[in-house]
């Protein structure tokens, strides 16, 4: 038997869980998926000041706009559960009161996250700062199995994982598949119809679109007194998603149509049919630097992902867009031709970057802590 603790607030699926045997909980209740925002709750914020800033006493007392006595107490409540310390920094001032700096610690609690991908999955191992302590790619082919089969290898993959570790204070899982407003997941490429999370996961956790909690990134690392420029995030590798940042908020596609003939597993039936045999879309980038048919199914993706790209930013209108995915991030001509396309359609003020390699790791560990750093007493001993 699984014991578990459910949090004390929110309302959220989130449980502390304590190892056991899969063997007997089997958790038949809906999960809704996390809106990734910035926190509201006081001590969320002091919290989340603590971990994306140099903060002390004093700053946080000026950034958040709190009082001194609320700073005091919301500070020593995160001490008191193992999740900031307090260091003292020697200025060499040999008079007056010592400046002390505040950081997150939390080394002790750990959450799990994994990203199901169409052909592959991140699994990871994180500390509540979202510092990852172990991280694993396992290939798995989803369409090829049933929705329980895949998400219970999931379960059995991360507590494999977690081996002689604390048991995790959340688990989190993001998808590439459109996620519904009730947590239900229908995708033609995940061969997935109305499947809901939690009935297949022998422990409670948290749920989020991958794109979004991508997106969501740039919320959890900035200090909340910048304001969060509006961002679109497009992603593509088997699948083609994106999501949007504004208002602190993270927002993604009410419906779930995605382009999907513009993914990797679509681009490789088109070098089949043009006479190519690329065991894998790398393959087929690494053919493309001799052959020119190879380059030409690329060049022509690139310029239908770039249409598709235009398209968003006009009715969006961002100030930033991030591409992440391999389509991207293994063929570097591919990201000149849609970045050259969107410029010219769209003028040169636009910020345009790429994704870290690590991304879907990122999106892993962003569903997992989620729901911490919006509460973050609510996951740890009273």
């Amino acid at each position: 038997m699984w014991p578990i603790r459910a949090a004390k607030s929110m309302n959220l699926i989130c449980f502390k869980i304590d190892h056991s045997v899969y063997d007997v909980l089997m958790l038949a209740q809906r999960l809704s998926p996390v809106h990734i925002t910035a926190p509201h709750l006081p001590i969320a914020r002091v919290f989340h000041q603590i971990r994306a800033t140099d903060a002390d006493r004093t700053s946080l007392q000026r950034d958040l706009n709190l009082s001194q006595a609320g700073v005091t107490r919301h500070v020593a409540a995160l001490i008191d559960a193992g999740l900031v310390e307090e260091t003292r920094v020697d200025a060499g001032v040999k008079s007056g009161r010592p400046r002390t700096k505040l950081g997150i610690d939390a080394r002790h609690l750990t959450a799990w996250g994994a990203h199901i991908g169409l052909r592959s999955m991140d699994l990871t191992v994180c500390d509540l700062a979202g510092r990852v302590i172990r991280y694993e790619r396992v290939n798995h082919e989803v369409a090829q199995s049933t929705a329980a089969e895949t998400l219970n290898f999931v379960a059995r993959r991360l507590e494999t994982l977690s081996l002689g570790l604390p048991a995790p204070r959340n688990v989190g899982v993001a998808l590439s598949a459109h996620l519904s407003a009730d947590g239900t997941v229908t995708s033609e490429d995940y061969g997935w119809s109305n499947v809901d999370i939690g009935a297949h996961l022998p422990f409670p956790a948290t749920i989020g679109s991958g794109v979004a909690a991508m997106a969501g990134s740039e919320i959890i690392n900035a200090s909340l007194t910048q304001a969060t420029q509006s961002t679109l995030y497009f992603y593509a590798r088997e699948m083609v998603s994106h999501a949007w940042i504004f208002n602190g908020a993270v927002h993604r596609p009410n419906s779930g149509r995605t382009p999907t003939a513009f993914g990797n597993t679509n681009t490789l039936k088109d070098a089949f049919r043009r006479g190519l045999s690329p065991s894998s879309f790398s393959d087929l980038v690494q053919l493309s630097h001799t052959n020119s048919i190879a380059r030409e199914i690329l060049n022509e993706r690139a310029h239908n992902l770039a249409d598709a790209v235009t398209t968003a930013v006009d009715v969006v209108d961002p100030e930033a867009v991030v591409f992440a995915g391999e389509a991207f991030t293994l063929d570097p001509e591919t990201l000149r031709i849609v970045v050259t396309q969107l410029r010219s359609n769209t003028g040169s003020q636009l910020r345009i970057q790429r994704a870290d390699a690590h991304i879907l790791r990122t999106a892993a560990i962003q569903v997992a802590l989620h729901p911490i750093r919006q509460d973050p007493l609510a996951f740890v001993d009273s």
